[in-house]
């Protein structure tokens, strides 16, 4: 099973393969922003991939536009449509 780790804390977490980062985040006792609930609409819950990238779902034309509609790196992600198949390491400005 895919370990994510959340930095700078560098707290870890293993999780079954599939889990939506949103989810994650949530079961590590960490904030997450959102103000739509986890519908991706609001892209309030990005974060930001400090390394495993390839390891997780990919990347569709809907989180892109959002993205670049809150200016924000395409290299990040929506937590609450990105789901986990491997190890990764991500970060939140707020953590």
């Amino acid at each position: 099973m895919p370990f994510i780790t959340f930095e700078p804390s560098g707290r870890s977490l293993e999780v079954t393969r599939g889990t939506l980062l949103f989810d994650a985040v949530l079961r590590a006792g960490l904030p997450i922003a959102s103000s739509c609930s986890a519908e991706f609409v609001c892209g309030k819950c990005n974060l930001k991939i400090v390394s495993g990238g390839e390891n997780l779902s990919a990347q569709r034309d809907p989180e892109r536009r959002l993205l670049r509609r809150d200016q924000k790196p395409e290299s990040d992600r929506i937590s609450c449509v990105t789901r986990v198949y491997g190890d990764c390491s991500v970060t939140a400005s707020y953590w």
